[in-house]
């Protein structure tokens, strides 16, 4: 192994150090190396002779003090940060487009559930008050036709039945569409949560 190619594994291997002390180790280094040819040995014998680049690194980075290691820590994770940032604010046409989208298409499902279900009750109100309306004018036709009077009371019964089956309907589907809001909601809730403790 030459000079060169043991300063750049060396450098390699030291590069969770702050630039200052890699510069340090690699300077200290190349002069040693330059020393031990001067007094004439051979490049790769000068490079043989210092040890492995494995041992040098752990040594390097065992003497570098505690400080030296949280400052660069630290300022590699802002750098991080900023980039993050930096992406974010670049992006936010693509992702802010489809979190709207996603919305929309979420409001409009819902709207259009909604629709359905005030729909029903309005249908269930005209069978309860539409039976109801037959059951008690029903009387009053009596007096001009008794047949369909008794009719309009049968017509009146059933209407109101099946507006009282509706009724039990539209109240389970309307449950069930809460249920699955909250089920949403607490989904969505753990999702964010679970992507903030990560």
């Amino acid at each position: 192994m030459n000079k060169s190619e043991f300063l750049n594994l060396l450098e390699s291997k030291l590069e969770e150090l702050p630039d200052n002390e890699i510069k340090k180790s690699l300077t200290y280094y190349s002069e040693m190396i330059d020393d031990r040819i001067e007094d004439g040995e051979s490049e790769s014998d000068a490079v043989a002779s210092l040890g492995s680049v494995d041992e040098i690194s752990k040594s390097v980075i065992s003497q570098t003090p505690l400080s030296a290691h949280i400052k660069e820590s630290a300022k590699k994770k802002a750098k991080l940060k900023i980039l993050i940032i930096i992406l974010l604010i670049l992006s936010s046409p693509i992702w802010l487009s489809i979190i709207l989208t996603l919305f929309s298409v979420i409001l409009s499902i819902y709207a259009a559930i909604a629709s359905i279900i005030i729909a029903l009750y309005s249908v269930v109100a005209a069978f309860l008050l539409g039976g109801a309306a037959a059951v008690l004018g029903s009387p009053i036709i009596m007096y001009s036709n008794i047949y369909t009077g008794i009719a309009l009371i049968g017509a009146g019964f059933i209407i109101f039945g099946l507006g009282i089956f509706l009724a039990y309907g539209t109240v389970i589907l309307s449950k069930l569409t809460i249920r699955f809001t909250c089920f949403l909601g607490r989904k969505f809730k753990s999702a964010f949560a679970k992507r903030k403790t990560a």
